[in-house]
């Protein structure tokens, strides 16, 4: 199922980005970037706000002082298989397989 209207980071998400179809739109096209990485919507620690951001590689880039709460692999290795060069069909099916309530348990 999608993302309850009532939880926590649902809030934080329109609180953030303006609306839930914002956040996606900018979450799917981050995962859509030209490359290999992750596309993670992060958590600040400080002062709890949402980022959408690309990673490249695993050991650096990541934003100190940030929980990621979502990851979405974009290497290869995720959707070849399965999806051959489409990626853009599998965040979709991505997005219809998120265990939402394991990335709400993540929020601080």
């Amino acid at each position: 199922g999608g993302l309850e209207k009532e939880s926590p980071l649902y809030r934080k998400i329109v609180e953030d980005f303006g609306s839930y179809e914002a956040w996606e739109k900018d979450f799917k096209a981050t995962g859509a970037m030209r490359g290999i990485g992750w596309a993670v919507l992060y958590q600040d620690s400080i002062g709890g706000k949402l980022y959408n951001f690309w990673i490249n590689e695993h050991d650096v880039a990541h934003p100190a002082g940030c929980t990621p709460l979502l990851i979405l692999d974009v290497f290869e290795h995720a959707f070849m298989v399965d999806y051959g060069l489409k990626r853009a069909d599998y965040i979709e099916a991505f997005f219809k397989n998120i265990h939402w309530k394991a990335a709400v348990s993540r929020m601080k």
